[in-house]
């Protein structure tokens, strides 16, 4: 575990956030929130930032909800009794951010979180579901009343729907999908949406064409063109979720797939010199933090060479 002289502002931050989040959902133990705050003169000034931008949120939004009560017992310092009353922001959901602070702004009355290459963050709705954001992904969301939403900006998102929570419509540029409760994969590429199915039932279109139905354990591929459903096998969707446990499972997938993978994940791109040897086929489980492992694999089994350029690496024979 990280020490206190050694923690960056970054994870104080996060932290701070965290304990907002779970302060306001009426989660947050009050005894370890108040050891955890008085454990670093940090830790209060950070609760204090992220308190005061998610109240200046508030007043953007012109919500009318009462001002939130803090008892102060010394300039500076909030006392014990922490009360937060902010249900009715709906931007002041509960972020959990697995790599770094998740990026919290609003537009139009939009929340909105962001990863850069190699993060992956999660975000609870209001409504209990969650929104996981892969590498270099943004999302933005709506929750008021029935007003659902939420727009894949870039990147790789994972939704989980509660029973009962009712639809979210997800918009993806001209592409959308109506998710029912369940859990979905929703990946944007440079023009076309792909969904994955993992439990319940989404209904997909492009602009100006038919819905069609995606049930569990289906894929569709959303163009502008047209809409194309397919199942999706055990190993297939090992290879889809890896990412949500930092994984690259392969089971046959391409070495020019597998590189088009691992390049989502990190600064330093693989470059495949010779065409013919991105058709070779692969098994085994790595990490996608790390191609170290595989690169080794590549130059034993098949005399791959691998070799390390300025910010690139390249494969060749």
């Amino acid at each position: 575990m990280t020490s206190e002289s050694s923690t960056s502002v970054d994870d104080i931050m996060e932290t701070a956030a965290q304990w907002f989040a779970r302060m306001d959902s009426g989660e947050g133990d009050h005894a370890a929130f108040d050891a955890w705050r008085t454990a670093d003169p940090r830790h209060a000034a950070a609760f204090a930032r992220i308190y005061a931008s998610m109240r200046q949120m508030e007043k953007l939004r012109a919500l009318t909800a009462p001002e939130p009560e803090v008892v102060v017992s010394s300039p500076g310092h909030p006392s014990r009794r922490l009360i937060l009353k902010m249900g009715g922001v709906a931007a002041a959901v509960a972020v959990t951010s697995l790599v770094g602070l998740a990026v919290l702004s609003l537009t139009n009355g939009r929340a909105e979180a962001a990863t850069r290459v190699g993060e992956r963050k999660a975000i609870v709705f209001p409504d209990g579901g969650e929104l996981e954001l892969n590498t270099d992904s943004r999302a933005a969301w709506k929750f008021k009343g029935k007003d659902r939403a939420l727009w894949l900006k870039r990147g790789e998102v994972a939704v989980r729907l509660p029973l009962g929570s009712g639809t979210v419509d997800l918009r993806a540029g001209p592409h959308s999908a109506r998710l029912g409760p369940g859990e979905y994969i929703a990946r944007l590429r440079d023009d076309s949406l792909d969904v994955i199915t993992l439990a319940g039932t989404a209904v997909v279109q492009s602009a100006g064409a038919t819905p069609v139905n995606v049930s569990a354990r289906q894929a569709a591929i959303i163009t502008k063109d047209h809409e194309r459903i397919r199942p999706v096998s055990a190993s297939d969707l090992a290879f889809l979720t890896g990412w949500r446990t930092d994984e690259l499972v392969l089971n046959g997938q391409v070495l020019s797939e597998v590189v088009e993978e691992y390049n989502r994940y990190l600064d330093r791109k693989i470059i495949i010199a010779n065409p013919e040897i991105g058709a070779i086929q692969l098994g085994g489980r790595f990490t996608n933090r790390d191609p170290a492992r595989l690169l080794a694999g590549l130059e034993v089994s098949f005399g791959i060479h691998v070799t390390q350029q300025d910010n690139t690496i390249i494969l060749s024979r």
